[in-house]
């Protein structure tokens, strides 16, 4: 082969080379593991560092419906000894890329509410358990729950089990409460005033 004709060859090698270096990545869309229907406890595994490193593939989403005025609690709690759990909590669901994932912002169409990290204590492993205990949710949707590791003793990955749930405001209990009971007592009055 002739100098020039290798040199047209690595020409066109290098050519493809930078193509394929330079084509833009393939999206990867937020894929939820399931929607809750409260209450409800689930179980997965996650990645040892992907919520800290905001490495979606390693984080587990879950979606759930919430009533504005309702109060939220949700436990997150380690299977194997090695996780550091933690979980953020944000209005919204998404299939957004995985890329733009972010752990304490908001990010794809989510709108950022809150985290829990080491609120509650274990008897052995990295940090403690998330806990978010009665927050108060500000607007009737969807919600999205992000959980993952975070300082975990290892790459994992690791087990984890979440637990939420949802309960009225007291002002709305005791409303319905008041209304249970009025229509009790015209339902009595009535029974009073015409005897059949």
């Amino acid at each position: 082969m002739s100098t020039s004709r290798l040199a047209q060859l690595a020409a066109v090698a290098a050519l493809a080379a930078f193509s394929l270096a330079s084509a833009p990545a393939r999206a990867v869309p937020i894929t939820y593991e399931g929607t809750l229907s409260l209450p409800a406890t689930v179980t997965g595994s996650v990645g040892g560092n992907g919520w800290e490193s905001e490495t979606a593939a390693e984080v587990d989403f879950w979606r759930f419906s919430g009533r504005a005025g309702d109060f939220l609690t949700v436990v997150g709690m380690r299977l194997v000894q090695g996780l550091d759990p933690v979980f953020t909590l944000y209005f919204g669901s998404t299939t957004a890329d995985a890329s733009q994932f972010l752990h304490d912002a908001d990010w794809g169409g989510l709108t950022y509410l809150a985290l829990a990290d080491d609120e509650r204590a274990v008897a052995s492993g990295p940090g403690g358990d998330p806990a978010l205990t009665s927050f108060l949710l500000p607007i009737t949707g969807n919600y999205t729950i992000a959980i993952g590791g975070i300082s975990s003793a290892g790459a994992g990955p690791f087990g984890y089990q979440l637990q939420v749930t949802a309960v009225p405001e007291p002002e709305v209990v005791l409303l319905y409460g008041a209304g249970l009971g009025a229509l009790a007592a015209l339902r009595r009055r009535k029974r009073v005033t015409d005897p059949a």
